[in-house]
């Protein structure tokens, strides 16, 4: 945050350079609209309404992506539920083998490699 804090004071320190060399007056028309300002002030007042207008425009953006990002949290959360649910299951479905003792031990096979590669 310091270094942007730091962009705008350089940034706010070149354009009031920039105006106090700039001081010849200009005619500014927009339809009906006249009025006549110092070149330095109307640049800059230009390019205070260029930011905003950025500003706007990445806000916009900003909550375009967070919505975004919500609804994926939604469905993550949604598949979580989905699956703690099956595990669940899952696990109430083994209770009944756990609980009457029987430990199911791999099979040999010919050569005293046990059928699920020795991997304990």
């Amino acid at each position: 945050m310091k270094s942007y804090a730091l962009a705008i004071l350089l940034a706010m320190l070149v354009a009031a350079g920039y105006a106090f060399q700039n001081t010849g007056d200009v005619v500014v028309r927009f339809i009906i609209w006249e009025k006549t300002l110092p070149q330095g002030l109307w640049d800059i007042l230009l390019f205070a309404a260029g930011g905003l207008l950025m500003w706007i425009v990445s806000l916009a953006s900003l909550i375009e992506v967070r919505g975004a990002l919500r609804r994926k949290v939604k469905e993550q959360d949604e598949r979580i539920r989905v699956l703690e649910q099956e595990k669940q299951q899952l696990l109430e479905a083994l209770k009944p083998n756990v609980t009457s003792g029987v430990h199911a031990e791999p099979m040999e096979t010919e050569g005293g490699i046990p059928e699920d590669g020795g991997m304990h």
